[in-house]
C-alpha cells in the first residue's frame, strides 16, 4: 500500500474541517495531487464528485473546491477516537452526546458540520443499525 493509498483507509475526522489529511476548501487539483491515480469522475449539476476507493469529495464547480468529504467501507479513521464506519447511534449517544435526524441524515447540534448516514436493512433499528457513512461539509 503506498502512503496516498494508506491515507485514504484512516485519519482523525473534524467536523467543518477535515478527515484525515483531505480538507475542506482544497482546489481540484490540490485535492488530485493527494489522491492515488485511480479515482472515479462524477460530473453532476454544481459538482463535480472524486470517489477513491472508500472516500467521496464534492467539488463545487463555481468555486473549484471541497465543499464534502464522505467516507465509508473500509476507511477506519474515527471522530472523538470513538465514531467511525459501523459505530452505531446508540454509540454517538454513549460517548458523544445528542443527535438529531435530519431527512434521513443525523447530526450533531454541538458539532456543526458532519452527519452520519445508516445502513438501510430489513431489520433496521435507528440507534442499532450500523453507521454506513460519515461526512464532513
Amino acid at each position: 500500500m503506498t502512503p496516498k493509498t494508506s491515507s485514504l483507509l484512516d485519519g482523525e475526522i473534524i467536523p467543518g474541517k477535515r478527515i484525515g489529511i483531505f480538507e475542506l476548501g482544497w482546489s481540484y487539483e490540490e485535492l488530485k495531487a493527494h489522491l492515488v491515480e485511480e479515482c472515479t469522475v462524477e460530473d453532476r449539476e454544481n459538482s463535480v464528485v472524486l470517489i477513491a476507493y472508500c472516500i467521496k469529495f464534492w467539488v463545487n464547480k463555481e468555486s473549484n473546491s471541497v465543499t464534502q468529504i464522505s467516507v465509508f467501507g473500509d476507511f477506519k479513521g474515527k471522530f472523538m477516537s470513538k465514531i467511525g464506519i459501523g459505530s452505531t447511534l446508540a454509540d454517538v449517544q454513549a460517548y458523544i452526546g445528542t443527535w438529531q435526524e435530519k431527512l434521513d441524515v443525523y447530526i450533531l447540534p454541538q458539532y456543526p458540520g458532519i452527519c452520519f448516514e445508516l445502513i438501510d436493512d430489513d431489520d433496521w433499528d435507528e440507534l442499532k443499525s450500523p453507521i454506513e457513512f460519515i461526512s464532513v461539509y
